[in-house]
C-alpha cells in the first residue's frame, strides 16, 4: 500500500497582503507625484515662455505711443493756428488756408502686436500666469485700454474718409498740392467754389477732427500708456528676464 504525503502551502498572514497593498499604493502614489511635478515644471516653463513672448510683443509699444503722443501734441498746436487763421478779421488767401489745413489731414492706425495674448486667451494659456494682479493688468490692457484706442482710431479713419475726403474732392484741386506730403506745390492754388459758408464748413470739419484728437489723447491714449507701463513693470518684476 502506497502512502502519499500531502504538502500544505502555509497560508499567508494578513500583514503580507497589507504590505503588498501598501507597496502598490506607494508605487502608484509616487508615480502620480512624479507626473504632477513634471506637469508643474512644464507649466512653469510655459509661463516663463509666454512672459518672454509678451515682453517681446510689448517692447515696441511704449516707443510707438510716446512718438504718437508727441506727434499729436504737434498737430494740436497746428489746429490752434488753423483756428486762429480761419477766425481772424482779415480773410485769409486760398494758399494760406491750404498751407495751414493740409498738414492736419492725417488718419492714424494703431500698429501694435497682440498675437501672444490672443494665443494665450484662445488656448487657455492665461491660467499659467500665477500672479493675479499681473493677470488683471494684462486683461485690462489688452481687453479694455487697447481696444478703446484702436476703436477710436478706426472712428477717426472713418471720419477722414466720410467727411474730410468728400470736402477735399469737392473744393481742392489735386494739381495744387502733393498728395503724399500734404503740402502746397503751386504758387496760386485755388479753393473751388469758396464762400464764407464753405470756409465755415471747413473750419467745422477740421475743428471736429481736432476735438476727436484731444479726447482720444487725454482720455484713451495716455491712460493706455500708463496701463502699458504698469504691465511691463509687473512682467519684468515677476520674471526678471536677463
Amino acid at each position: 500500500m502506497e502512502v502519499h504525503a500531502h504538502t500544505h502551502t502555509p497560508r499567508k498572514k494578513w500583514t503580507h497582503y497589507f504590505w503588498e497593498f501598501l507597496m502598490l499604493f506607494l508605487a502608484v502614489f509616487c508615480g502620480f507625484l512624479a507626473e504632477y511635478q513634471l506637469e508643474h515644471i512644464i507649466e512653469h516653463q510655459r509661463e516663463k515662455q509666454y512672459a518672454k513672448q509678451l515682453l517681446a510683443d510689448l517692447r515696441a509699444d511704449p516707443v510707438f505711443f510716446e512718438k504718437r503722443i508727441k506727434t499729436m501734441d504737434g498737430i494740436m498746436e497746428k489746429h490752434k493756428r488753423f483756428y486762429q487763421l480761419m477766425t481772424s478779421l482779415a480773410k485769409p488767401a486760398d494758399k494760406e488756408i491750404l498751407n495751414a489745413c493740409l498738414p492736419l489731414l492725417y488718419a492714424f492706425d494703431i500698429p501694435v502686436t497682440t498675437a501672444t495674448y490672443n494665443q494665450m486667451k484662445t488656448s487657455g494659456g492665461l491660467r499659467y500666469i500665477q500672479n493675479e494682479k499681473l493677470t488683471n493688468v494684462l486683461q485690462q490692457y489688452y481687453e479694455v485700454s487697447l481696444p478703446r484706442v484702436s476703436n477710436s482710431s478706426d472712428m477717426e479713419i472713418r471720419y477722414y474718409y466720410e467727411i474730410i475726403n468728400p470736402f477735399i474732392l469737392k473744393h481742392f484741386r489735386v494739381q495744387d498740392f502733393d498728395f503724399f506730403s500734404d503740402t502746397v506745390k503751386t504758387n496760386a492754388p485755388v479753393i473751388m467754389n469758396r464762400t464764407n459758408q464753405v470756409d465755415q464748413e471747413l473750419l467745422n470739419i477740421i475743428e471736429g477732427y481736432a476735438g476727436s484728437h484731444g479726447v482720444i489723447q487725454e482720455r484713451l491714449t495716455i491712460p493706455a500708456v500708463k496701463k502699458l507701463n504698469e504691465l511691463i513693470g509687473l512682467l519684468k518684476k515677476e520674471y526678471r528676464p536677463k
